[in-house]
């Protein structure tokens, strides 16, 4: 049976200055997937995600959400469908984990109800539970390790109660403990709580564990969008990141290794 398109981007590219950034992709997301977006520097996955949850808006080219064009939902309308988590946030945030997981409630907050409601608060509950963080609830953001940050982030993503979570390079700066728990993490919400997922990442392996299709950019364009046996191929990696690989099989997971000498 063929999975409802939750998003559909047609020929959308971004140009900044005169450059263009991102040029003519063709994208869906269907619902219950997780995608993988891969690519070297500057390739264009930041720009992709930022145009996905509606943080800019293509030069050329449209986005929908299911069969309605992005220009007929509002900025809180589009925040009720897709939770976007940023690369980068500030160091210091003056809040409690419970304040900071509320605020993913915004979309459903207006200028005649700015206090949240009972069904705020179960919502919020309901997101740490899945982040697996209720004990931290009353802890102050600062005093937190970057993993436990990384679950608040998530966590607040999900107080959304979006169909789709985009994240932006999620393990990035956590240690290999910290980065298997965040990769648990989706992996749960997305296999076991139907999240649909869409994740930006340098990390090969983290992409081959999660992922059902990984999508490799180069340059602002759409190399390939293949599953994770089909993408990591040596041949394939090269092709993306001009660089030489090796790629290992541990089970029926491959792993990849870059070839290089001091």
């Amino acid at each position: 049976m063929t999975k409802r398109a939750l998003l559909t981007a047609r020929g959308i590219g971004w140009e900044a200055d005169g450059c263009t950034i991102l040029g003519g992709l063709d994208q869906e997301v269907v619902a219950g997937e997780c995608l993988a977006v891969v690519g070297p520097n500057g390739a264009g996955k930041t720009t992709l995600l930022r145009l996905m949850v509606g943080l800019l808006e293509p030069s050329s080219g449209s986005l929908s959400w299911g069969e309605t064009p992005y220009s007929d939902l509002s900025r809180r309308e589009l925040a009720k469908r897709i939770a976007y988590v940023p690369q980068s946030h500030p160091l210091r945030i003056p809040l409690t984990v419970e304040q900071m997981v509320l605020l993913g409630r915004y979309p459903y907050l207006s200028a005649l109800r700015v206090a949240p409601r009972e069904s705020d608060y179960r919502a919020v509950a309901r997101a740490l539970e899945l982040a697996g963080i209720e004990t931290l609830r009353q802890r102050p953001l600062v005093e937190l390790s970057g993993g436990e940050r990384q679950s608040v982030y998530i966590a607040s993503a999900l107080a959304q109660e979006a169909e789709l979570m985009v994240l932006d390079e999620p393990t990035t700066h956590l240690d290999p403990l910290h980065q298997r728990d965040v990769a648990s993490l989706l992996a749960r919400l997305n296999q076991q709580a139907g999240l649909s997922i869409v994740v930006a990442t340098h990390d090969l392996n983290f992409a081959s564990l999660l992922a059902d299709r990984i999508l490799a950019l180069r340059n602002g364009a759409a190399v390939a969008c293949e599953t994770p046996a089909e993408m990591l191929r040596t041949a394939r990696l090269e092709e993306v990141f001009g660089a030489p690989f090796s790629v290992v099989r541990e089970g029926k997971r491959p792993l990849t290794l870059l070839e290089w000498e001091l």
